[in-house]
């Protein structure tokens, strides 16, 4: 196949036949003539895209579309980034991807719904203004933290909102955007609330947390990070058994212990019962040159003999439930007896089989307390220190440190075994230092009466890539979800609209909630700080003077996970929620949990989940490892001086973030990029260059007289375009890029224009023949325009500025329908073709090294074969016909054989100094075509 660069050979040629001594023979050519370039600089391409914002309408696009376009609605319900820094390449990641989807659902005719957000609450921003004001934050008042907190946020907001608007999104980016700190957005979501509370969905418990002694403040599990090579210092603990509890008869008088294992023993003060699992069985051991029997599960004794480095001898072995009667004595001298409880979660995969239980710090250990009515005593603050309540040598003793040392110093005698246990720990995501898990008061959303309706319903939801693994991510991860805690101890944020009585008990009502809207719309967002209980409960029964005021805010997931009904209200579903795979332990989950909880919906009919953008290695892009690569570096010339401007940028992000789990940014990646928009914009060149001369009216003239090749072309792109929309439809931006290309190089530069350039360089310029071929190479255009366009619509807008018959942007321009362009013989010209394409091959072979348009050929063929070439060439006396043009030789002759044979012979022509054909019929005279062509032109 002819690439496109060949053939474009004798375009560049323009300039010179067109120079002031160019002859009338070359003049009478109509070679491609266009001042839309192949290339452009660094300067050029960064002063086209400026340009184009801002003559093509992309501020206004979005306003115009909702009020003209009157198709079916497309929504695409946006999750919002933190406004906490500058946008970076996983922004242009996902923005770009939602806008390649808007914008093809926009050219197919679909009106959009796309309301840009930033999350605008929560602790990453508190922190990055914490930075900035240095120590004089720990100072500041909660009302003075929320005003510096929201000043950064809505700086940051405007930054990434330049940016946003630089990459082309589709958006009214003036006028219709949401921000979670807005005062509606607020009043919606403390009303939903409180919708949540009357149905019981919403409650507040003690209960265990992961909590971040860095942060002061409860995390959900998105919030976290596993650290893989965390190392905990991790003991074997001695419980001594009660003799009076033990019905077993070891004939032995030494004294007998339990084992337990934990890689956490700041808790071990916490401890209140010893758990085992009925269907394992137990041993009673010896262990080589260390008094005492030991109780431990019979799978597990290898395991600590090899730690430990010892024998170990079995003296008797028992069924798991008959340790039920067996107790134990505390740690601590002078405390109660402990008991041995049965419990699921014990397994032989680490550790003793009897696990340490301790209801403040565990979520198995609350679930088993909860069942036999224990207490729930957390003896750990917010800062992660000892609380007085604890054993008195730990007060004021961090856990993670020193608090944790000296438990083991004061139980030295108790433990067995020490060790440095490297295990995934979970971390807390912004401070990235180890976090715990502390019992304490909170809110909680009961995501056990909405788990089952949860996972049935997203059974039903299309998610793409399907094969990426996300449904069974999500299914698992909402199935293993025990709770979601939605308070937070901190400042910044949406306020947990409840007051509290002396008794400690929740105060809220529809009263309440409508002062506090009252206050909202008069004072702002920060009236919960303003006011106190007496301004809060003004205009209502409650007796203030025995009130208080919560400090809690909402989470951070709460906050976005309710935008669905915030900004899309309660009656709508998104057709479209698009994140990186992240946020299926966030937003997706959020979203899904909150809306099933109020409506008993989905908030989406389909979720596209993208990855991670990584470097040349394989390494995700962060800071501290200097990997970071600024997307503006890209479009400025930066990162390579030879690679610029938003269209590379947008194909990237199309070419790779659609289907990839790590998406490569490397320098080879952005010049296979920049290759395959320099291909684009070659053949856009070419064919703007061939419209320098229609009119309107060419177009249904040249339709009617389509030639055999121009209706295969035809059939060809309406082919194309179905498997476009396929791929467009199904997010396979990849495969978009691929089938474009593909296309471009083999079907329209390779088959198409090859074949045409004669007529189109050489025919009368209104000739019927000549017409065909423009009315065709505009079809191309303005098809290939529309598929263009939804990645690059700075290039689709600049090409189309140089269309002739360019009326306004092409955006707002109705695209040409290819299902009106009727082929009523589509069958026949697909066999006739396709015949043709054939024959050629064999063609190709016997002239291979030889210039084909000198020879003329004898081709015989079998009927079937002879009569589909007749179609092409009707005649063997005809010196221009369809089969010549396809295979590209001065003359053919048809005849009959049992085979197809192709013989060739010299042409008896004489070169045509016009066309390069030998075609004329004396020397030094033109073709007769060639001859009429230049009177026609002589005579305008």
């Amino acid at each position: 196949m002819y690439t496109v660069t060949k053939y474009l050979s004798r375009y560049h040629l323009t300039k010179r036949f067109y120079s002031d001594d160019a002859t009338i023979l070359k003049k009478s050519l109509f070679l491609p003539i266009t001042k839309f370039k192949s290339r452009l600089n660094v300067e050029q391409t960064i002063q086209r895209d400026s340009n184009i914002f801002k003559t093509c309408g992309f501020s206004d696009l979005y306003s115009w579309q909702r009020e003209h376009m009157k198709n079916e609605e497309f929504i695409l319900h946006d999750g919002p980034p933190y406004a906490n820094g500058s946008a970076h390449i996983g922004h242009a990641l996902n923005k770009i991807l939602k806008d390649i989807t808007i914008r093809s659902k926009l050219i197919n005719g679909n009106k959009i719904n796309y309301i840009p957000g930033w999350d605008c609450h929560g602790l990453p921003i508190e922190l990055k203004a914490e930075k900035i004001h240095g120590n004089k934050w720990k100072n500041y008042s909660p009302l003075k933290i929320r005003q510096n907190a929201r000043k950064y946020a809505s700086k940051e907001i405007e930054k990434q909102k330049k940016v946003f608007k630089s990459w082309g999104i589709l958006a009214d980016w003036e006028k219709n955007c949401y921000y979670t700190f807005d005062k509606n957005y607020i009043q919606k979501q403390i009303q939903q609330f409180y919708e949540l509370y009357k149905k019981g969905s919403i409650y507040r418990d003690l209960k265990p947390v992961y909590w971040s002694p860095s942060s002061k403040s409860a995390l959900a599990e998105a919030e976290l990070e596993y650290n893989t090579n965390h190392q905990s210092k991790s003991v074997t603990v001695k419980l001594e058994l009660c003799p009076s509890t033990f019905s077993i008869n070891l004939s032995n008088s030494e004294i007998i212990y339990a084992l337990i294992w934990t890689t956490t023993p700041w808790t071990l003060p916490g401890n209140v019962a010893v758990v085992y699992s009925s269907n394992l069985m137990y041993s009673f051991v010896k262990i080589f040159d260390i008094p005492g029997i030991y109780l431990l599960a019979t799978d597990l004794i290898q395991n600590l003999s090899t730690k430990i480095n010892k024998s170990i001898e079995i003296i008797s072995t028992i069924k798991g439930n008959e340790l039920s009667s067996l107790k134990y004595k505390s740690l601590r001298f002078g405390e109660d007896d402990k008991p041995f409880l049965a419990g699921d979660h014990v397994t032989t995969d680490k550790g003793t089989g009897l696990v340490h239980t301790a209801p403040a710090y565990g979520h198995d250990d609350f679930l088993i307390a909860l069942k036999h009515k224990i207490p729930i005593e957390c003896h750990v603050d917010e800062c992660g220190v000892f609380m007085p309540q604890t054993w008195s040598e730990l007060i004021n003793l961090a856990v993670l440190d020193e608090g944790n040392e000296m438990v083991c110093t004061l139980l030295s005698n108790k433990i067995l075994h020490t060790e440095m246990y490297e295990h995934s720990y979970p971390y807390d995501w912004r401070t990235k230092l180890p976090v715990i898990i502390r019992a304490s008061k909170q809110w909680f959303l009961d995501t056990g009466t909405i788990k089952k309706q949860s996972i049935e319903c997203l059974k039903d939801i299309r998610i793409y890539p399907e094969l990426s693994g996300s449904r069974n991510a999500l299914l698992t991860l909402i199935e293993k979800r025990p709770y979601w805690c939605i308070s937070r101890q901190r400042s910044w944020g949406v306020p947990i609209p409840v007051l509290y009585d002396e008794s400690d008990n929740a105060i809220i009502d529809e009263k309440l909630l409508n002062n506090y809207y009252t206050l909202l719309e008069e004072t702002g967002q920060d009236f919960w700080w303003i006011y106190d209980v007496q301004k809060l409960a003004s205009n209502t029964s409650h007796n203030s003077e025995k009130l208080k005021k919560g400090l809690d805010i909402l989470d951070i997931w709460f906050d976005s996970g309710i935008s669905w009904s915030c900004v899309l209200g309660n009656n709508t579903i998104a057709d479209l929620y698009l994140e990186g795979v992240d946020q299926c332990t966030g937003w997706f989950q959020a979203s899904l949990m909150s809306s099933i909880a109020l409506r008993n919906a989905s908030p989406f009919r389909s979720l596209f989940v993208h990855g991670f953008v990584v470097d040349e290695n394989g390494r995700k892009m962060s800071k501290s490892i200097g990997n970071v690569i600024d997307p503006q570096d890209i479009i400025n010339g930066k990162y390579d001086q030879s690679i610029t401007g938003v269209d590379i940028l947008r194909w990237w992000v199309a070419k790779h973030g659609s289907h990839q789990t790590n998406i490569p940014v490397t320098k080879e990646t952005m010049n296979n990029t920049k290759q395959s928009i320099d291909k684009i914009r070659l053949i856009l060149r070419f064919l703007l260059g061939s419209f320098n001369n229609i009119k309107e009216h060419h177009f249904i003239h040249g339709i009617n007289h389509l030639r055999y090749l121009d209706k295969y072309i035809i059939l060809e792109l309406k082919l194309f375009e179905n498997e476009m929309n396929m791929l467009y439809n199904t997010f396979q931006y990849n495969k978009v890029c691929i089938k474009l290309l593909h296309f471009i190089t083999n079907t329209i530069s390779g088959l198409y224009v090859h074949h045409i350039k004669d007529r189109l360089y050489c025919d009368p310029i209104e000739s019927n023949n000549r017409l065909a071929c423009t009315a065709t190479l505009q079809v191309i255009f303005e098809n290939l325009l529309k598929h263009i366009a939804p990645i690059l619509p700075h290039l689709a807008e600049e090409a189309f500025s140089f269309y002739p018959l360019r009326k306004t942007t092409f955006f707002k321009t109705p695209i040409m329908n290819l299902n009106e362009i009727v082929i009523p013989d589509s069958e026949k010209v697909i066999s006739v073709i396709e015949k043709g394409l054939e024959v050629k091959s064999k063609v190709s072979n016997i002239l291979h090294g030889t210039n084909s348009l000198k020879q003329s050929l004898i081709i015989a063929a079998p009927d079937e074969t002879h009569n589909l070439l007749q179609h092409l060439h009707p005649k063997n006396s005809d010196r221009k016909s369809d089969l010549i043009e396809l295979l590209q030789v001065n003359s053919i002759e048809l005849t009959l054989s049992n085979i197809i044979d192709v013989k060739t012979i010299d042409s008896k022509g004489i070169l045509c100094k016009r066309c390069r054909r030998w075609s004329a019929e004396k020397q030094e005279e033109l073709c007769k075509r060639c001859e009429k062509t230049i009177t026609i032109f002589n005579s305008k």
